[in-house]
């Protein structure tokens, strides 16, 4: 059977509604908003993603003698979140005659080879370099 629209009334005019929150006291919009606090936060976080280590990378900066500073650090950083920008996943970072190979998504450093190794040094599954 099909439902008919009475024809006396018709359909009324839509009703204003106060915006849904989910919880009490939340509002959504707006510059003080809880969506303005998350991208806020969001942005805040991306901008400090710090340059994590993995223990392999920690054993083969030690091993080789590879002194990672602040200077280095930053300049690794910044390359990461270029490589990010550009869909960069598991990238070679060259730095400084050093090449990093890194994580770009968790920004972490797999590995690192110096040159002047004693032997041939050949890498695999990378789909970006950068030069910082």
């Amino acid at each position: 059977m099909v439902d008919r629209i009475p024809a006396a009334g018709g359909i009324g005019p839509l009703e204003q509604r106060a915006p849904i929150t989910g919880q009490p006291g939340l509002d959504r919009g707006g510059a003080g908003g809880v969506a303005a606090a998350f991208r806020e936060a969001l942005v805040a976080a991306g901008r400090e993603r710090e340059v994590q280590l993995s223990s392999h990378a920690l054993t083969r900066l030690e091993q080789r003698r590879i002194d990672l500073g602040d200077d280095q650090l930053d300049r690794l950083r910044h390359a990461m979140d270029s490589l990010a920008e550009r869909g960069g996943r598991q990238s070679l970072v060259m730095l400084d005659q050093v090449a990093y190979v890194v994580h770009v998504p968790s920004h972490t450093v797999v590995t690192a080879v110096a040159p002047g190794a004693e032997k041939e040094a050949v890498f695999t599954q990378i789909d970006s370099v950068a030069i910082a």
